[in-house]
């Protein structure tokens, strides 16, 4: 092989190395921006508002109707409520759902859709649930579907 043969070889691997790190560094920037647009609480729950919703908004002690699905951070679906027959019922701040859901439903309008993510402490459940690992971060997606009277 020639010389002006090898260097071509050369500039070509910079070449793909450089556009390698350039697609790695241009990922990187849109996660870390995509995680930029979260409101972090006092109490450490993040929550991005993704559809704004109508109405009165949801307080503490009232009785909704929601859909939620739950995953990990790698996207491993855990649970859907689309799958039950009906939305599911919570009364807000009974205990009913973990701490970092009944925190995100306050304030929310019936309509409103919440992409949350939740730390371990605001995730844990009483009792015997052993379902999900207790200190998984959990990303949730939850629809205030009705605020009941």
């Amino acid at each position: 092989m020639n010389l002006s043969c090898q260097k071509k070889i050369f500039l070509n691997g910079l070449l793909n190395i450089f556009l390698y790190v350039l697609i790695v560094l241009t990922l990187n920037n849109c996660k870390s921006h995509e995680e930029s647009t979260y409101i972090q609480t006092s109490s450490g729950l993040q929550y991005r508002i993704l559809k704004k919703g109508t109405g009165e908004k949801a307080v503490k002690g009232q009785e909704v109707l929601v859909h939620e699905t739950m995953s990990y951070r790698n996207d491993s679906l855990l649970f859907d409520s689309r799958t039950l027959p009906n939305p599911v019922r919570i009364k807000i701040g009974a205990s009913q759902a973990i701490d970092g859901v009944d925190e995100a439903l306050i304030g929310m309008k019936i309509g409103e859709i919440k992409k949350l993510i939740i730390p371990p402490k605001l995730s844990k459940r009483s009792g015997e649930h052993k379902f999900p690992h207790p200190d998984s971060i959990l990303v949730y997606k939850v629809e205030l579907i009705d605020i009941l009277k």
